[in-house]
């Protein structure tokens, strides 16, 4: 017998770490979201198929542009690769600017000091690019806030499951298609629900940090404001348990095409694309869309990550991230220590 065969608590750190590396991609939304996209009004709509637009957008796959390698702005070391990080979209960008007091939960990771709920969405400030005026501007910045706030932060949402709040933020004719993909697990690219069988800390709002680029550019021919955010949400749960949070990292783009140059039911916001994963989660809930704390689970004792645990929490982090929900579960023998 060795020294640990009578300890029941030998391994629960192994089993905490494991929580902390889980990470789970998400659907990529893409362009199969729009899969009823905007018309140039002076031209005939061509309606197609929607399972056929699917069918041709999977099967044409979507690249990734390459990750770039950054030193972990939180370890002082400003020479040394630590995780592989985003690019940023071109434009006019700001990131989160506010912070907050670190308490429970969220001690030991990055979200400690991550603003509390809508405090850690700076938009940035409004000017007038090609085709749209300031007041334009202005006007879709504040739906894309409004749609960020419904989507992750709204307790009707949250606990609810309710999209309508959601879905009455978007053009007319973006509704149905969104309201489909909001039926499964696609829908955490762009809404978080919380697992039923777990609750929220009712004295812990979900810590929040970003940026948000906006810019101008032609999309099929019609002149359409582009307004990037690139979020992570981390969530306290209410439970017993060593690591009680969750987290969704979403980069969605939210796009609006000159009023002038669509018809009434285009006009609005559209949602172009939107990609994500979820960390620090129960795989099982995260597989019907729904987030709720990892629970322990045997450790391999030889994790392949080399970034820190933690840096899959911050949102700078590439969202072209391995499935470790997918990976096989270990045997007891690995997890089993030698005296």
């Amino acid at each position: 017998m060795n020294d640990h065969d009578d300890d029941p608590f030998h391994g629960l750190d192994d089993w905490a770490k494991d929580v902390e590396r889980r990470a789970k991609r998400a659907h990529r939304w893409g362009r199969v979201a729009r899969l009823f996209r905007w018309s140039k009004a002076t031209k005939t709509t061509l309606w197609i198929a929607s399972t056929v637009v699917a069918a041709v957008l999977l099967a044409a796959g979507f690249p990734y542009v390459k990750a770039a390698f950054t030193a972990d702005p939180g370890s002082g070391d400003t020479g040394t690769a630590a995780y592989p990080t985003q690019p940023v979209p071109s434009g006019i960008s700001v990131t989160t600017s506010a912070s907050a007091a670190p308490t429970g939960p969220f001690d030991g990771t990055p979200a400690a000091t991550y603003p509390k709920g809508d405090a850690g969405i700076t938009m940035p400030p409004a000017t007038a690019v090609t085709g749209f005026t300031k007041a334009e501007v202005s006007a879709d910045l504040q739906l894309v806030h409004q749609a960020l706030v419904a989507g992750r932060l709204d307790q009707n949402m949250l606990v609810g499951h309710d999209n309508s709040t959601f879905l009455a933020l978007l053009a007319p004719n973006a509704r149905t298609g969104t309201a489909k993909w909001l039926t499964d697990a696609a829908r955490l690219n762009v809404a978080t629900w919380i697992d039923p069988s777990v609750k929220l800390d009712p004295d812990e709002q979900p810590r929040v940090s970003g940026r948000v680029t906006f810019d101008s550019a032609k999309v099929d021919g019609v002149q359409t404001l582009r307004v990037t955010t690139n979020f992570v949400w981390v969530y306290a749960f209410d439970v017993r348990q060593e690591t009680p949070i969750a987290a969704v990292h979403d980069s969605i783009r939210w796009e609006f095409p000159q009023p002038g140059q669509v018809r009434k039911s285009d006009r609005g916001m559209w949602i172009a694309d939107a990609d994500s994963y979820v960390a620090w989660m129960d795989c099982a809930g995260a597989d019907k869309g729904l987030l709720a704390p990892g629970k322990p689970a045997p450790a391999d004792p030889r994790p392949s990550e080399t970034e820190p645990a933690d840096a899959i929490l911050r949102p700078d982090h590439t969202l072209d991230i391995d499935d470790d929900c997918a990976k096989p579960p270990t045997t007891p023998s690995s997890n089993t220590a030698t005296g």
